[in-house]
């Protein structure tokens, strides 16, 4: 019985929520021990292609050299003085890459070594290759039609082979050091490597330095030319300021300026008045249009206001004082609140004096606007008399002065350059870190181990993916511990059957009589035990066996099952099949069936006329045939008479097993649960969708007390053996000792 113990798991607090699980470190390691092979045979493949790949690898040889871009304060006061900044910052170090693998630059390499006349370069002529000889049907073709090229047109395209080539194979990076470019050439010859390299540096640096000098050459000119332009300029400049002094009768322009400060002062009292005037003709306006009243309540209080409001606070407070103690007819009382309306009537009528003060404060403003207004307009008038020639005047100096200071800094720059011209700038940017030498092994030796290395890696990713893929453990069920944690619910783990002998057996429901040792004997015999427990505890008769999908084998569970079940002695099992839309209980064991169910539900106390009997298996089927389907088989599972057939059944029966439709599909097993004493959920191991199942379990979660077990239905066997390696060799041993004898 060691397989009850472990096949199955439970946990009852799991039915508080349901979530899905995933699979741990173990069971990765599982499946990479059962599917060692593929990684194996990844890692081979990886390792022969890796050497294939060597093997075609033609040798070439990298030669390589390193020059460093200086950029020292003294080189640059000494050598540059065209530029306010030096030419190569670091940042500019990678653009640099590109100009060394210019056309320009590489064409010099190809003259100066003459690369085009190279057989290597741009290939043999004497038609000994594929290439020769089509290049040179192509000419023989060309030549025939009166289309043959020339000694020049030939000599270019070998250049161009030749450059193509050096192109190719040339690699220019900048280093970790922003400042230092590496310059590679990679080539079967390692001399010739070597010496294509530095003429490329050495060209690199010529050429920087040409560039130099002609542009300090060409600076220097260009700055000759512009100051000559500039001293005319300024001469022009000259004549034009004394030509308007001379027809304006100016000796200079301070007599003509008037004093900006004073203007601004003007401006800035005139738009206080302005203000001022805004304000004071709100306030007249505002208590105009207001009633006296309200224009009492709009006015400020003023000392003397305020000194009366303060004296009828008082009388206030004394005459409340009063009144309290000798009521409120007392003389004093009444003397006292005619005062009050006394100074009450004081402060309105101060209080109206104060308002009738804003007109005249309009009045005051007024005045002091205009005649700020009429002070500006005299001011403005005497200075536009001459604002247009003091314009001119300040225009004329202005652009004169502009053009001499101008011509300060040409000069300056003119003399520096003059400085050069005289001891030419010879020094580059660059300098050469490391000359190429000939290198004495080949790229594909120097690699040859991280090649095989990377293959071999590649390889054994791809064994593994392909074995994750094969066995996809993520979102699926694989264990009975992954079924409790998820569901709450006991789960039987039911192997696969893979011998076709075996399957013959298991489809005719007969596998536990012809295995009664195996392993899925055992498993049939612990749902068994459940539905006995059941059946003692709660007086279980109906079992219906569901599944979310179809295909996960809930027919064969449910065969198998009342095979099984009806081994026992004095038991008596009926097996129904209420599965309208495929039938396939029915076609497995009982195909030749003319009347079942559809019948049975309209005649439920005739049940024993339309059931089957199975000798061997000692059971009963209520089988399906159909030769039509039914457009809507809940509406005739809705009847009374499914209720009467299944008290029927109960009567006559120990136990009745009902195969219903799919859950995630139909909806017909909702009317057949209500009649249902316990359920059996069927799980296909490594297929069914942890999801799906979750979905199912939560629309029925009223049905979740009646679960008997869950069934891990489909488990591969080898799969199964690595799972529960844990369990040791003897006992897997076990039931291949068993099913031996």
């Amino acid at each position: 019985m060691a397989s009850h113990n472990d096949s199955q798991v439970t946990d009852p607090a799991a039915h508080r929520g349901m979530e899905p699980v995933q699979p741990e470190v173990a069971d990765l390691f599982g499946i990479a021990r059962r599917g060692w092979i593929f990684i194996v045979a990844g890692t081979a493949v990886g390792v022969i292609c890796a050497s294939m790949l060597l093997l075609t690898i033609s040798p070439a040889y990298k030669a390589s050299s390193r020059i460093v871009f200086e950029k020292t304060m003294s080189r640059y006061l000494q050598t540059n003085k065209v530029t306010n900044e030096p030419i190569i910052e670091d940042y500019d170090t990678l653009g640099q890459t590109y100009v060394m693998s210019s056309e320009s630059i590489l064409l010099k390499v190809v003259r100066s070594l003459s690369l085009a006349n190279d057989p290597d370069f741009v290939g043999k002529t004497d038609g000994s290759t594929p290439t020769s000889r089509i290049r040179g049907l192509f000419q023989n073709t060309a030549h025939a039609m009166g289309l043959s090229t020339n000694a020049n047109e030939t000599k270019i395209d070998a250049e161009k082979i030749a450059l193509e080539t050096l192109a190719r194979n040339l690699t220019i990076a900048r280093e970790d050091v922003q400042s230092v470019i590496l310059v590679s050439f990679s080539w079967k010859d390692p001399v010739k490597a070597a010496a294509i390299v530095n003429s490329l540096v050495d060209t690199y640096i010529d050429a920087g330095v040409a560039n130099k000098m002609s542009s300090t050459k060409v600076a220097g000119q260009v700055a000759l030319e512009r100051a000559q332009e500039l001293k005319q300029q300024i001469n022009d400049a000259d004549h034009a300021l004394l030509d308007f002094k001379a027809a304006n009768n100016l000796v200079g322009s301070d007599q003509l300026t008037l004093s900006h400060a004073q203007v601004n002062v003007l401006q800035n009292q005139l738009t206080g008045a302005r203000l001022a005037m805004a304000e004071a003709k709100a306030k007249m306006e505002r208590i105009a249009d207001s009633s006296d009243d309200d224009a009492a309540l709009l006015t400020p209080d003023n000392e003397i206001v305020k000194r009366l409001r303060g004296e009828l606070t008082d009388l206030s407070t004394r005459a409340s004082e009063i009144e309290k103690l000798v009521g409120k007819d007392h003389m004093a009382v009444v003397k006292l609140r005619s005062r009050m309306d006394d100074v009450r009537q004081a402060i309105a009528t101060e209080q109206r004096r104060v308002a009738g003060s804003f007109n005249k404060e309009y009045r005051l403003a007024r005045v002091r606007y205009d005649e700020l207004t009429e002070a500006v307009s005299q001011v403005t008038s005497s200075e536009g008399v001459h604002s247009n020639k003091q314009a001119r005047l300040r225009e004329l100096e202005d652009n004169a002065s502009a053009l001499r200071a101008l011509y300060g800094r040409m000069l300056l720059q003119v003399t520096e350059n003059s400085k050069v011209d005289a001891q030419p700038p010879t020094t580059p940017d660059a300098r050469v870190l490391m000359r190429a030498v000939p290198p004495s092994q080949t790229e594909s030796s120097k690699k040859r181990y991280l090649i095989l290395a990377g293959g071999s890696v590649m390889g054994l990713l791809m064994g593994g993916a392909l074995l994750l893929i094969r066995n996809f453990p993520f979102g699926v069920f694989r264990t009975a511990t992954q079924v409790t944690q998820a569901t709450g619910l006991a789960c039987v783990i039911m192997p696969e059957v893979v011998d076709s002998k075996d399957r013959a057996s298991l489809a005719a429901g007969e596998y536990t009589l012809d295995e009664p040792y195996s392993r899925f004997a055992q498993a049939m015999r612990t749902i068994g035990s459940t539905i006995g427990n059941a059946q003692r505890v709660a007086h279980s008769k109906v079992v219906c066996v569901v599944s979310s999908n179809p295909g996960e084998g809930k027919t064969t569970i449910s065969m198998n099952l009342a095979g099984h079940l009806g081994q026992r002695s004095n038991s008596r099992v009926l097996l129904v099949d209420a599965d309208f839309y495929r039938q396939s209980l029915t076609k497995s064991i009982a195909s030749n069936a003319q009347a079942g169910i559809r019948e049975a539900l309209a005649q439920p106390e005739a049940l024993a006329k339309f059931v089957l009997r199975k000798e061997r298996l000692n059971l009963d089927v209520l089988p399906c045939p159909l030769r039509d389907k039914l457009p809507d088989p809940s509406e005739l599972l809705e009847a009374a008479g499914l209720e009467r057939l299944i008290t029927a059944a109960r009567e006559t029966y120990d136990l009745v097993i009902i195969e219903v439709p799919p859950m995630s599909a139909m909806v017909d097993y909702k009317i057949i649960a209500r009649h249902c004493d316990g359920f059996i959920f069927v799980v296909e191991w490594g297929k069914t969708s942890q999801r799906l199942v979750m979905e199912c379990l939560s629309e029925a979660s009223a049905l979740l007390d009646r679960v008997l077990c869950v069934i891990l239905n489909k488990a591969d066997p080898s799969a199964l053996k690595s799972i529960e390696h844990y369990k040791g060799d003897r006992f897997h041993a076990y039931y291949a000792d068993q099913t031996g004898a």
